[in-house]
């Protein structure tokens, strides 16, 4: 099985069995990615940054998804009251319900666009412990590149790329074969995550939790 790009594009081109298909492998590299993207959200997709805001904002990461929680890394500043825990999670509210710069006692973050807000304002570096889901990293660009997707399911993307190119070829049989199989390696993936991450005991809080 293919273990880079290099590979996985020689693959593809024998299931193919021509090569007027090879510019547009990359094209199709990318409309499967985006399709896992929007439709994966597992262990490998997890990561942590630390965010600096200028007065309570900062653009989110490029390779941001979906957040998971938001953890202060300082005590609040200024402090909050008392029956505030202070390094506790920071809560979510829709955009249109988080106060405006200066105003406010919760620790309250939203997402609006590209930009992470927070409030009250802390902007001292790396006061924010951001949890999210990352964007798979592209195999576009390099025959040497490689990810975790690649890695553990090769099938996946060999199945992905070919429902590309068989629908471009405008090849319905083919085309519902592969998403079929696609769509079962996808399914796959998400199960095989969902029964190994989830709590150890009935006092974690799990995702559902919130």
């Amino acid at each position: 099985m293919a273990s880079n790009y290099g590979e996985l594009k020689n693959e593809l081109s024998d299931l193919l069995f021509n090569q007027r298909f090879i510019a547009r492998y990359d094209r199709f590299t990318r409309f499967f990615e985006a399709d896992a993207n929007s439709r994966l959200r597992v262990l490998p997709m997890e990561t942590t940054a630390l965010l600096t805001t200028v007065n309570g904002d900062v653009a989110l990461p490029t390779d941001y998804l979906l957040w998971r929680s938001v953890r202060p890394t300082f005590p609040a500043s200024p402090p909050v009251p008392t029956f505030h825990p202070p390094y506790d999670e920071l809560d979510y509210v829709h955009p249109a319900y988080l106060p405006p710069v200066g105003r406010g006692y919760d620790r309250l973050f939203t997402i609006e666009g590209n930009t992470f807000k927070v409030r009250p304002v802390d902007d001292r570096v790396g006061a924010y412990e951001l949890h999210y889901y990352q964007k798979i990293p592209t195999l576009v660009g390099a025959d040497s590149n490689s990810n975790w997707l690649l890695t553990e399911y090769p099938n996946a993307y060999l199945f992905g790329l070919m429902v590309e190119a068989v629908g471009d070829g405008r090849n319905l049989e083919m085309a519902q074969l592969y998403k079929a199989r696609r769509d079962e390696v996808f399914q796959e993936i998400i199960q095989r995550y969902a029964l190994t991450t989830g709590a150890t005991s009935a006092s974690v809080r799990t995702a559902e939790y919130f």
